[in-house]
């Protein structure tokens, strides 16, 4: 090319660059116009069910239960005003309407995949109100000619379609419309006048400030604040109850456009025994074919001498603390339909564990679709369990994560801590039947377990020590290989259950401190070769009428090492852990609730923890008068 014509076309180039430029800062910031997103749709779809009755308490057949957000959906309720809407995972505002009825319910509410919620609905009757018909547009929501709006969105006499699109904007969450999520309204952006910007600095804190002002304004936060009450106490072996201590939990997380989701929570705990946990998350959507989770948690504990019947010899100085550090990832492919992988690594540190404070715990597993519904999952993990590692971890599940309020020490004087290391192989076929959001599942597995350096924990050894603290020592190493029958899902339309009924056989290698556990518990020092039976059991059962949530798992297991120092021999016996919500009457929030939580556990590991930290199955048999634990207190969900 001649250097003329470069010259020209340089020349224009930068010309166009720089005329873009200066419009670009002559005119004002635009608005985000709201663009289609297009959701895949899963076969892992959430489900919202509900009742809807009017002020009386009658129920209302034929109500339009309207859900607009990722996806738009409508339901009418059946002659018992009973509705069904199934939905893609996402954030969705929900609407009641019906002729002759008034409905000030308007609700925020995230689906999640392959999770049931219940959402029950007051309207009210008002006389008169059915001859003021305002007819729907057409909407893509398969609504009727006849059905109606609102009557109390029509302030004026006005098109249904501008009606219509007045009520979305008024009611749509602000994400909504910026992410692009639902329709597409064309809407007249207000309009602006152009006012140069006297400098650089003024235009860095106008624009700072704006987005900060957005950032609020404009997410939806979600999240929950507990005021709970902890305490320990066993009565059979004539302890006294451990003093309450209060612990402040908060959670907070948003989503992020229609991938994911973060969150941020935090615990703290005072008396006598002070700790703290912090966790950051971030967790993809599942209906993407590449869904991951990330974060990083750390946990502390700070006791003196002194502190629950801890003396000066426990401890390495008269003031010590325990941390407890940790990063994971775990990552989620969905080749094609019905084929998924996953992936996982959580790095730890410990700083209280001795020959090396820093572990690894990867985790590899796959599942395969071979018919209709029928599923062939496989899981490998190795895992690193550490004293105290189920309090300073975060639980995968969704309850309030309590910081360490346990101590403990070595039962070999002058012993370093030394974890326990757990590889775990399991292969199992699944077969999945019932309405999708409403599923029940059955199926078969094959495990096995190999435990080096399995722990046992003692509490109660010394009258003199507090409720609350408990003696660790090492057993030996322990193999154990065995199959499992498995049945869960929603079996009534309040209650979803699960039940594992596993056999195996295990075989023993007894350790250096055997001899020291066996002269304080000799049921802890088991057979060279035994076989146990294990029956695990869970509950979720919800009451719309007085909005009540209860859960209960109760264990079973052949193997429980015996309390008493004169038993020689491991016993049959349980453990049970029941929690009930009650929510109250009120809203201190629009779209918030109060609930008041009860629980009471005698189990030493939270069950829910066994999948996230690859648990041994010994890890709770070999946990000997394991004190029961008061939780109480209220939760305010927003």
């Amino acid at each position: 090319m001649p250097r003329s014509a470069m010259r020209l076309v340089a020349s224009s180039t930068a010309l166009s660059l720089t005329l873009g430029v200066a419009y670009g800062w002559a005119q004002p910031v635009a608005s985000h116009v709201p663009i289609p997103v297009k959701i895949e749709a899963s076969m892992r779809a959430g489900m919202v069910v509900g009742l809807v009755t009017d002020d009386r308490g009658a129920v209302v057949a034929g109500v339009a239960v309207t859900a607009i957000g990722t996806t738009q959906a409508q339901a009418k309720t059946d002659a018992a005003g009973q509705f069904r809407l199934a939905l893609v995972p996402g954030d969705y505002i929900l609407r009641a309407s019906r002729d002759g009825y008034v409905s000030p319910y308007r609700e925020s509410v995230r689906i999640r995949a392959s999770v049931q919620i219940e959402r029950n609905i007051t309207i009210t009757r008002q006389p008169g109100l059915s001859d003021r018909k305002v007819l729907l547009a057409s909407t893509g929501l398969g609504a009727a000619a006849g059905d109606a709006l609102p009557v109390e969105s029509v302030v004026k006499a006005t098109s249904r379609s501008d009606s219509l699109q007045a009520w979305y904007l008024r009611h749509l969450p602000r994400t909504v419309l910026r992410d692009g999520q639902g329709l597409v309204l064309d809407v007249e952006p207000a309009p602006q006048t152009f006012r140069p910007r006297a400098s650089v600095f003024d235009w860095a804190v106008t624009e700072s400030a704006r987005a900060a002002t957005s950032f609020f304004v404009d997410t939806d936060f979600s999240g929950q604040f507990n005021m709970l009450t902890t305490s320990t106490f066993n009565q059979a072996a004539g302890w006294n109850a451990e003093l309450p201590r209060g612990v402040a939990y908060l959670s907070l997380g948003a989503p992020v456009g229609t991938h994911g989701d973060w969150r941020i929570l935090g615990a703290l705990s005072t008396g006598g025994l002070v700790s703290w946990v912090a966790m950051g998350e971030y967790e993809a959507r599942d209906v993407q074919a590449h869904a991951f989770r990330a974060g990083m948690s750390y946990g502390a504990q700070r006791f003196a001498d002194g502190t629950d019947g801890v003396t000066a010899a426990m401890l390495p100085s008269p003031v010590a603390t325990r941390t407890a550090a940790s990063l994971y990832a775990v990552d989620r492919w969905r080749l094609a339909p019905g084929v998924e992988i996953d992936f996982g690594l959580r790095a730890d540190r410990y700083d209280y564990v001795g020959g090396g404070r820093n572990f690894l715990s990867p985790r590899m597993g796959a599942r395969l679709g071979l018919g209709s519904r029928v599923f062939l999952a496989a899981s490998g993990s190795s895992a690193v369990i550490a004293p105290g590692v189920d309090a300073f971890l975060p639980p995968p599940s969704s309850g309030p994560w309590l910081p360490p309020d346990r101590t403990f020490a070595a039962l070999v004087p002058g012993a370093a801590f030394t974890p326990e290391r757990v590889q775990r192989a399991d292969v199992g076929i699944e077969q999945e039947f019932g309405a999708i959001g409403r599923a029940r599942a059955i199926g078969v597995h094959w495990f096995y377990e190999h435990t080096r350096d399995q722990l046992a924990t003692m509490f109660g050894l010394d009258a003199s020590r507090g409720v609350g603290h408990y003696y660790v020592a090492t057993a030996g190493d322990v193999t154990l290989k065995g199959f499992g029958v498995r049945a869960s899902g929603w079996f009534t339309s309040r209650m979803n259950a699960s039940v594992d009924y596993s056999v195996s056989r295990a075989s023993w290698n007894y350790g250096s401190q055997a001899r020291a556990i066996a002269a304080v518990l000799p049921s802890a020092l088991r057979p060279t070769h035994e076989v146990l039976h294990d029956l695990t059991s869970t509950l979720r059962a919800r009451i719309p009428e007085s909005q009540t949530d209860v859960i209960v798992t109760y264990r079973l297991n052949s193997a429980f090492t015996r309390a008493d120092a004169l038993g020689f021999a491991p016993m049959f016996d349980g453990r049970f852990d029941v929690q009930v919500r009650q929510a109250l009457p009120f809203q201190p929030i629009q779209g918030g609730t109060i609930e008041v939580l009860v629980a009471m556990s005698n189990m030493f590991r939270d069950p829910a923890n066994a999948g996230a930290f690859g648990a041994s199955s010994y890890d709770e048999l070999l946990t000997v008068r394991a004190p029961r634990r008061v939780l109480g207190g209220v939760q305010v969900r927003f």
